[in-house]
């Protein structure tokens, strides 16, 4: 279903500072497969482009609150456009309409409307629709509650409301007039129950019985009604393998054994006369198979079910309890996949089906009065025969995804500026901001000592704070990768590593302007390289870090919440106010998960590490400083001076063992892979919770 089909959501999730022609190129180069050329499909766009009345937007930007683009109804057609740039079979959309002028909308509806003129099964919900938008539809179907309330052609709404005895006043809407009788009724005694079991079976009800009286003020919602049996719910109850018998049961509904046979024989529904004479019972609604005979050229039935069941042998990727009178272990799974492919023959498939009606239905028979829970189980103990292929899950190969993503994430950044130029801008201003409060470090006294770790941890916590600006971006970008990857456009993978790929680039530029002018300024003696990748390492850390949160929370004010917590957090756990020995034992957990910690101790290894020179001084400069009372590490010895502080010594003070600060780098580099970890995971759960 996944791979035929296609999901329009109601907000329009795109990016905004991408052109219409880049953004329906992007959905080309996902959504068809490498085989197909550049070329070949800028033509795909640029025909989509005329058919959707997007020429004059070509190259406008898609725009947002902030930045001018395109308009409302051109942006609600370019969420369709890329949905169907690979010309899907099934076409869902979520109030396309929302929103829109009543010109836009018609606009938007008249191009679903050539869609579905193209070959497309389009199904869209719409609130409240004009007169002429109205017209355009084929079937529409009016729910109050869950319930049936109306199913059948526009135009035969006026027919069914006289039928009623509530006929269409003139110069009204008639949809809009059957709102206003459904209200009317909900808000009475009687309730919905005669509208619906007029739709129900054609019967009048008693003109007593179906006049509204107003509740009483304060009269809950009635549910428990004779006519609630009646609700719509997901099976199947418009088509049957059987022939119509509209005097037994004309809809099956009287109890829960009859739902569940028609759904199992509505799966075994064939086209063929072969099949249609093998069971004789069933059920046939008089509006309902209206509605579905209009497919039964396409064999609409039986696409959708081998669409959806016809996956040999791995988990379904849909949720089995929403289709709870259907049984899985009973219903065969075999068969034909789409009736699109014709790598199998009719003939085939029509001795197939002859065979497997008897048994299915009558094992489905049997199951119907039970409430049944489907399992995974089931889906493996089943036999399935060879079915026809699709093609690949996915359209590209994992590399050409990365490559794609890639090119995409490289536009919106160079067209949004500001996400890195500020955090590049702050680096700067405040590495300037430091070298200048700090002024020189390169001193041998124990003042200096003190100075020196003030400035390392600050550094530490500026370049991990830094990187709270990704909360909100990753944030809007949250949505569109829902929306793309819930129809398999590309793995989570690919865009996790496509990210990364992008940002280095930055991080390296960031992390080597802030080292450069610091080591400079400062006269640190630190190793310039060392500096910039523990600085970098940072940066790649920190980002993977807020990425992961950012994926986990609903608002990015949340975001910042638990984003600076933690942060705050790590800072404290750290080593600098606390050491390691003086931290509970309860809480010292925390000093190894800190991502703090490690670039902390990798710039103090690189500043002191094989630092045979003496700090002297009075120790009572220490006192006040993270330090407090010197320990003498092994190198320190009985020829050196009382007040002499070897590099080794700070860093023994400090509980720094360490022996070489490319630990502490991997050791970083190692949570920030993890944490990506998480982030995929957690991509591929909402992925896959989507597509459900």
């Amino acid at each position: 279903m996944k791979m035929v089909s296609s999901y329009v959501m109601q907000d329009d999730q795109l990016f905004p500072m991408l052109t219409v022609f880049e953004t329906f190129m992007f959905a080309a180069e996902v959504r068809l497969p490498p085989s197909i050329s550049r070329d070949e499909k800028k033509k795909r766009v640029h025909e989509l482009l005329d058919k959707l009345g997007l020429q004059s937007a070509t190259h406008t930007y898609i725009g947002d609150e902030g930045r001018r683009g395109v308009s409302g109804g051109e942006r609600r057609r370019v969420s369709i456009g890329i949905e169907i740039i690979h010309k899907p079979s099934l076409l869902f959309l979520d109030e396309p309409t929302s929103g829109l002028d009543s010109t836009s909308a018609y606009s938007v509806v008249e191009k679903i409307k050539d869609i579905a003129q193209g070959g497309s099964i389009v199904l869209m919900t719409i609130h409240q629709p004009s007169f002429r938008i109205q017209m355009l539809l084929d079937k529409i179907t009016v729910l109050a509650r869950g319930r049936l309330i109306y199913m059948g052609r526009p135009d035969a709404l006026h027919t069914h409301l006289s039928g009623f005895g509530r006929p269409v006043p003139d110069g009204e809407n008639s949809i809009e007039y059957l709102l206003d009788v459904i209200t009317e009724y909900d808000q009475a005694t009687v309730g919905l129950d005669p509208l619906v079991q007029y739709q129900h079976d054609g019967h009048k009800p008693d003109p007593a019985a179906m006049t509204p009286v107003p509740k009483p003020p304060g009269t809950p919602y009635r549910r428990n009604t004779p006519a609630s049996k009646h609700m719509i719910s997901l099976r199947s109850q418009g088509f049957t393998a059987g022939t119509p018998q509209p005097d037994s049961a004309q809809f099956g509904l009287d109890d829960e054994e009859d739902d569940d046979e028609n759904f199992d024989n509505s799966l075994e529904r064939r086209s063929v006369k072969t099949t249609r004479n093998i069971v004789t019972s069933g059920v046939y609604p008089r509006l309902a198979s209206q509605f579905y005979q209009d497919f039964s050229a396409k064999d609409f039935s039986v696409w959708l079910y081998n669409g959806v069941v016809g996956t040999p042998r791995r988990h379904p990727s849909w949720t089995p309890a929403r289709t709870p009178a259907w049984t899985p272990g009973k219903t065969p799974l075999s068969g034909p996949r789409s009736f699109i492919s014709n790598q199998h023959s009719a003939s085939y498939q029509d001795h197939y089906y002859l065979q497997k009606s008897h048994s299915a239905v009558s094992q489905s028979m049997d199951y119907s009065a039970t409430s049944y829970a489907p399992s995974y189980e089931e889906f493996e103990i089943e036999e399935v025969l060879d079915e026809q292929d699709l093609g690949p899950k996915y359209a590209n190969p994992w590399l050409r995804e990365v490559a794609v993503l890639s090119w995409r994430t490289v536009l919106n950044v160079i067209r949004t500026p500001e996400l890195f130029a500020s955090r590049e801008i702050v680096l700067t201003v405040m590495a300037l901001v430091l070298s200048t409060i700090f002024n020189n470090l390169g001193d041998t006294t124990f003042k200096d000592i003190n100075r020196l770790l003030n400035f390392y941890i600050f550094a530490v916590c500026l370049v991990f704070f830094s990187s709270n600006d990704a909360v909100p971006s990753f944030i809007n970008e949250r949505f569109i990768f829902i929306r793309e990857t819930s129809h398999n456009a590309y793995r989570a993978s690919s865009y996790v590593i496509s990210s990364l790929i992008v940002y280095l680039p930055f991080f390296a530029v960031q992390g080597l302007t802030f080292a450069v002018i610091t080591k400079l300024m400062l006269h640190l003696k630190s190793d310039l390289f060392n500096f910039w990748m523990i600085l970098f390492s940072s940066l790649v850390t920190t980002n993977a870090y807020v990425m992961l949160v950012s994926a986990l929370v609903p608002s990015y004010i949340t975001g910042y919440a638990v984003v600076i917590a933690t942060t705050a957090l790590f800072f404290l756990t750290c080593g600098f106010f606390l050491k390691r020995t003086q931290i509970p034992f309860y809480w010292k957990w925390l000093h190894y998960i800190s991502a703090i910690k490690y670039p902390f101790e990798g710039l103090l290894i690189n500043e002191f590490k094989n630092d045979r020179g003496c700090y002297t001084g009075n120790k009572a400069d220490l006192s006040p400083g993270p330090l407090g009372d010197v320990k003498p590490s092994k190198h320190h010895n009985a020829s050196l001076p009382l007040n002499c502080l070897l590099g080794e010594d700070v860093l023994s003070t400090m509980d720094i063992t360490m022996e070489s600060l490319w630990y502490d780098i991997l050791i970083l580099l190692a949570w920030g892979i993890l944490y990506r970890f998480f982030f995929y995971l957690v991509l591929r759960f909402y992925s896959k919770n989507e597509r459900k």
